[in-house]
């Protein structure tokens, strides 16, 4: 039986998010028929966000052995819904025998089957960290894709509304209204889609009101991860058939 790991707890929110949508996208009449999914919520990982902005502890060893217990659980392959921990994505993989999906490449891909966005047409929000270590740039310019950038005050206020989620506070937050008219500004101004590039931005979208066409890493994640472990589990089948026979 496959097993999909999760390296969580960043923030927990952020997980149980990507634990439903799995859930969500998983064919199944009944409890049995649905996957197996280990979910490791290490609310004790270092911020991220500090180690790159500000040079605080970094996250690296606890990310690294976090996965490494993933796999000694029986995982088949891991999925870490943070994008800024992916900057140490490298770390990671190298550490463990397993597969480590990564989350922005389910974009890049997602994006080059879509073939419908210019790169004014698209724009990401993200933790500062993320954008300025170049994550999604780096990784999207490799397939030919380009996209915009909030400018600074802008990225203060989706700094904070990514805080909000991390506290708690989504519901009534000051920044929903505000994120709403950024979007509508940007939406007039031509965007025609806007990535949710930190795993929180996905619960705050849900909560803006507006007709804004989204880019959820967080689905795409899950919906490659239900792809891999019904894979893995048919190959286990016909392996198992051609031992009886």
């Amino acid at each position: 039986m496959a097993m999909i790991g999760v390296l969580g707890g960043m923030g927990p929110m952020a997980t149980a998010d990507l634990f439903v949508k799995m859930i969500e996208n998983t064919k199944a009449q009944t409890d049995q028929e649905h996957l197996s999914i280990l979910i490791y919520n290490n609310p004790h990982i270092p911020s991220r966000i500090d180690a790159i902005l500000h040079g605080a502890p970094s996250p690296e060893a606890e990310l690294v052995r976090s996965a490494k217990l993933l796999e000694r659980s029986g995982a088949n392959f891991i999925v870490i819904p943070c994008n800024t921990a992916h900057f140490w994505f490298a770390a990671v993989q190298k550490a463990v025998t397993i597969p480590v999906l990564h989350i922005i490449d389910t974009v890049a891909e997602h994006l080059l089957q879509a073939q419908k966005y210019e790169a004014q047409e698209i724009m990401l929000f993200a933790t500062e960290a993320t954008i300025r270590t170049g994550l999604y740039q780096q990784r999207l310019s490799q397939k030919g894709l380009a996209f915009l950038t909030p400018q600074p005050e802008e990225q203060w206020l989706i700094s904070q509304a990514i805080a909000e989620v991390k506290s708690g506070h989504i519901n009534g937050s000051p920044c929903l209204e505000r994120l709403r008219e950024m979007m509508a500004c940007y939406s007039r101004s031509g965007v025609k889609a806007f990535i949710a590039g930190c795993t929180e931005i996905p619960l705050l979208f849900a909560k803006v009101q507006g007709d804004f066409k989204t880019v959820d890493p967080t689905l795409l994640l899950a919906q490659r991860a239900v792809q891999l472990a019904r894979k893995l589990e048919r190959k286990e089948q016909e392996r198992a058939v051609c031992i009886r026979v």
